[in-house]
């Protein structure tokens, strides 16, 4: 096996090898049998093009496989030390940065708060850490993938807007590009998990999901026949937006009543505080020394785990609203798969048995019974590894 040069490999690959590293990345250790099978090339071309890929050093034979009654194979993957990438994500109060390798295993990270930094010096801080995490390669950088809220152009590589950044259409990869000379791709943070959660989570043997993340807003993802459907305008999977209580309260979009507005956990924040102003009494006040301001999401997940009525009222109020929408989308898109993450993930206990029912209520039962429903167990690895995933796809 020799050395891997990246600039090589990519002047040599042709689309057939790129096919083939691809499937090893997404479903490796996988066997040769099992690769023919899932890019419907024959046997000879995948020995062929699998050991013009061992010989180039990214792919290693890993382990020996199971047998189904001949001899057992051998299971290739990826070789996690010939390539890094770096990946940024900005949320709406901080900002992380990651050296992964081939693998995407995390090799070096780094965190800092851009709460109340101006927008300009976000932008600098962004850079400085791309330096900084460069300098903890050992190998080739493949990319870069810089993940931010809100809605993107992706092809483009801008950020159309990121309102808690201060962000409007901000040339993400041009700046990059620019300052740091590597290949940098831009994509919006719940597509970037949902990436994540669909190569390298709970869907990984799925063609067709929806991935719902409930945090702060409710944004969503869509996978049908094993593609990320973007729609004409990259404006897919708008489903915070969709419209579940015609007379509910006013959304950050300027519609009234839609999911996000009614069930995420800046909605179900808005709710307690209204509440408490109210009257009403819950532990989530003690919790928060006082200060209503500072109540939390979590601050309700515990108070509802230690019987608190407000907090559980609430709560099973955010799972009636969620379960609604999660019906509408299956029964929009007819998944074999549903996936929930964000925020809302910790408060599974006090929502999944409403939200289940109400779903099924609420949804047509042949698209129900098709229909898996699950939590997130992914979290923040889900945005890495689905950042990194943008980046080896686009290159190879």
């Amino acid at each position: 096996m020799g050395e891997f040069d990246l600039d090589k490999f990519k002047t040599i690959a042709t689309p057939n090898d790129c096919l083939v590293l691809n499937t090893i990345r997404h479903q490796g250790p996988i066997s040769r049998a099992d690769i023919a099978k899932a890019t419907n090339l024959t046997a000879p071309a995948i020995t062929y093009i699998t050991n013009k890929l061992l010989d180039s050093g990214i792919v290693t034979e890993h382990t020996i496989g199971q047998s189904s009654g001949g001899r057992r194979p051998i299971l290739l993957a990826i070789n996690p030390d010939t390539l890094n990438v770096l990946v940024i994500h900005i949320s709406s109060n901080r900002l992380r940065g990651y050296l992964v390798d081939g693998e995407l295993n995390v090799i070096s990270e780094k965190e800092y708060s851009v709460q109340k930094m101006a927008k300009d010096d976000i932008l600098e801080l962004m850079l400085s850490t791309i330096l900084d995490l460069k300098k903890d390669a050992k190998t080739d950088i493949l990319g870069i993938g810089v993940v931010v809220h809100g809605p993107v152009q992706s092809k483009e590589g801008i950020s159309l807007f990121a309102p808690n950044l201060g962000w409007r259409n901000v040339p993400i990869k041009y700046i990059v590009e620019e300052k740091i000379g590597l290949p940098t791709f831009v994509e919006n943070d719940v597509r970037a998990m949902a990436i994540g959660e669909f190569y390298y989570g709970s869907a990984s043997d799925i063609e067709n999901m929806v991935f719902l993340k409930v945090g702060y807003g409710i944004g969503s993802a869509i996978f049908i026949d094993g593609k990320l459907y973007r729609g004409c305008g990259d404006s897919a999977g708008e489903i915070g937006h969709t419209t579940i209580d015609v007379g509910g309260p006013l959304c950050s979009c300027g519609n009234y009543g839609c999911l996000e507005a009614v069930a995420s956990e800046n909605a179900l924040v808005k709710s307690m505080i209204k509440s408490i102003k109210e009257g009403r009494s819950s532990i989530v006040q003690e919790m928060a020394g006082g200060n209503l301001e500072d109540i939390t999401p979590e601050m309700i997940y515990e108070a509802a785990e230690k019987n608190d009525n407000l907090a559980g009222r609430f709560l099973r109020q955010t799972a009636r609203y969620l379960g609604i929408g999660i019906a509408n989308a299956i029964n929009t898109f007819n998944p074999e798969l549903l996936v929930i993450g964000g925020g809302i993930v910790k408060a599974k206990s006090s929502i999944e048995k409403t939200m289940l029912d109400t779903v099924k209520d609420r949804c047509l039962e042949n698209s129900f019974n098709q229909c898996k429903i699950e939590f997130s167990q992914m979290g923040e690895i889900a945005t890495i590894k689905g950042a990194a995933d943008v980046v080896m796809t686009a290159i190879f």
